[in-house]
């Protein structure tokens, strides 16, 4: 089975916690819709909006590339690592108001889509 599939259920699970943490808040504040004006729910909500939005690009790319021979298992294994380890300090960036590891996390969850995009775009 391809190490992609599971770097995806990984990260499901990093979404499906951080969806639980809004849904934790927005109970704790009696907030329906939006952020209330709540600081812990507005982070909760961009933290989990941030890593999906992240999480969804990269793992079709992942998938493809590794599926298409175009990026091998290792190296799928390697990148998958380091981007489930990158939205992780991103979250904790962000949520202990930390912005220089929130923005470090940030740009290089951007260099390891870019790799990805790259090994994509290269020849066989």
């Amino acid at each position: 089975m391809p190490y992609s599939i599971y770097i995806a259920a990984i990260l499901s699970l990093l979404l499906i916690g951080l969806s639980l943490n809004i849904s934790r808040l927005r109970m704790r504040h009696q907030v329906a819709f939006g952020d209330g004006g709540k600081t812990d729910l507005l982070k909760a909500v961009r933290a989990h909006g941030n890593s999906l939005e992240q999480s969804v690009l990269f793992i079709v790319l992942l998938y493809l590339g590794e599926t298409s021979g175009q990026i091998s298992p290792a190296l799928t294994a390697a990148l998958g690592f380091a981007f489930i380890m990158l939205r992780l300090l991103y979250c904790t960036g962000l949520f202990a108001r930390l912005l220089l590891l929130r923005q470090a996390s940030h740009g290089l969850t951007m260099l390891v889509l870019l790799v990805v995009s790259i090994l994509l775009l290269l020849p066989q």
